[in-house]
């Protein structure tokens, strides 16, 4: 029973920080990724960055043995793999939504109901 245990323990090592860096360092300096400030590995819209990111997480998974997903979410845990390819259109489209609503949020409640004809009482009423 002991010797189950022992090699789901060793099965999961792979995902200790200091055992995961041991394998994804030498890939680093193979795959000649920079650090830019961003992140160990960035991804945005660029095609290389993308490219990279991808070989480093293939190569990553078969050198640990580890599915390709697993070894991705441990990384972002971690805050070693950076991927801001989702999150920049919604940020764009949220800014461009708040700015498109400024100019309304500036109009007052009571000026759009003296100019709203349903509110006004001169209004004819059926």
């Amino acid at each position: 029973m002991a010797d189950a245990s022992e090699e789901k323990g060793e099965q999961w090592q792979w995902m200790a920080a200091e055992n995961l860096a041991d394998h994804l360092v030498p890939l680093l300096k193979h795959h000649d990724v920079k650090w830019r400030g961003h992140g160990i590995i960035y991804i945005d819209h660029q095609h290389d960055n993308i490219c990279i990111a991808q070989q480093l997480l293939v190569d990553l998974s078969i050198s640990l043995g580890a599915p390709i997903s697993l070894v991705r979410s441990r990384l972002v845990e971690l805050g070693w793999l950076k991927d801001i390819r989702s999150a920049l259109p919604i940020q764009n489209n949220v800014r461009r939504g708040v700015e498109s609503l400024a100019p309304w949020a500036l109009d007052s409640d009571e000026e759009d109901e003296e100019d709203d004809p349903d509110m006004s009482e001169d209004h004819d009423r059926d």
